[in-house]
């Protein structure tokens, strides 16, 4: 009976985090206008400040209630997360989105390596075998990855490794926690840190969002598109992950979430008229059935 509850309570989070992953890919053609308005340090800062406003909104008792160590998990996962991005996209100056996704997508193979290596826990050679499955789906999404080495490499490799710490401190910190106290403190970390890197790199936007504002709460200034990736992407799917995670082994997640970058090529074809390649189509079905592969878990023992 108490193994039907765990399986139980673990698919429900597997399919949360799948909620996620849909999302954050429907996202995507939303994002492609909004960053070609908002400088990027600027948009994170509108993300986090009103979803982390939204979350007080609906939680404060929880989080006006909150324990030291979820305050202290809370800014460790931020600051996790704050650095991975800000790493992902100064490695993306350097290179093509493609093989910036692709290198990130390392964090797949990563998370379950590390809880091999430094805390014994063993994936099962199934998770590996779909871990490694779903990398190989991300390279053929990625497209051509064959450009030269240079530093840009490096800094998305240290992302790849800040993303994989992201998502073992959410598995650790919310043991026995509030997730919604983590996630809550989570947001003012990344709001704080990229309102910091916004004055410091982007300091005239500040004056342009003030000056133009009535441009910004506008449908031409992607007003609607930034709703729904305050609301959607960031209260709803981040709370989601968190709380999610909190009952998911971190390495199913990652797997599981990295069905985001299917998703986000679907969206890109059904609402902006994207394409699609034969080998983009070949890493979908690869994820897929990596994703498939770790659901296996709840009936098959490898």
């Amino acid at each position: 009976m108490n193994l039907l509850k765990e399986n139980y309570i673990g698919a429900l989070a597997d399919l949360g985090l799948f909620t996620c992953a849909l999302l954050w890919g429907l996202s995507f053609p939303a994002m492609k206008i909004l960053v070609a308005i908002y400088p990027v340090n600027w948009l994170l800062c509108l993300r986090f400040l009103f979803g982390g406003a939204i979350t007080f909104i609906f939680f404060y008792k929880r989080i006006l209630n909150m324990s030291g160590a979820e305050l202290k998990g809370g800014i460790i996962i931020g600051l996790f997360l704050f650095a991975a991005l800000t790493m992902q996209t100064i490695g993306l100056l350097y290179m093509s989105g493609g093989r910036n996704a692709f290198i990130t997508a390392i964090y797949v193979v990563l998370v379950p390596l590390i809880l091999w290596m430094f805390k014994k826990i063993f994936p099962g050679w199934l998770v590996l075998i779909a871990a490694c499955i779903c990398l190989t789906g991300m390279a053929l999404l990625a497209g051509d990855i064959s450009e030269p080495f240079n530093i840009g490499d490096l800094f998305t490799i240290l992302s790849a490794f800040l993303f994989a710490g992201q998502i073992l401190a959410i598995a650790k910190y919310t043991q026995g926690s509030d997730p919604i106290a983590i996630s809550f403190i989570q947001f003012a970390v990344l709001a704080i840190c990229s309102l910091a890197a916004g004055l410091i790199f982007e300091p005239a936007f500040a004056l342009n969002l003030i000056n133009n504002y009535k441009f910004y709460l506008s449908s031409s200034g992607g007003f609607y598109q930034l709703v729904f990736m305050i609301f959607v992407c960031s209260f709803i799917c981040y709370t989601l992950q968190v709380c999610s995670q909190k009952y998911a082994n971190p390495t199913h997640a990652v797997i599981i979430m990295s069905l985001e970058a299917v998703f986000g090529l679907i969206s890109g074809i059904i609402f902006i008229g994207e394409t699609v390649t034969l080998q983009a189509a070949i890493g979908c079905a690869l994820i897929f059935i990596a994703v498939l592969m770790v659901e296996l878990r709840h009936f098959v023992k490898i």
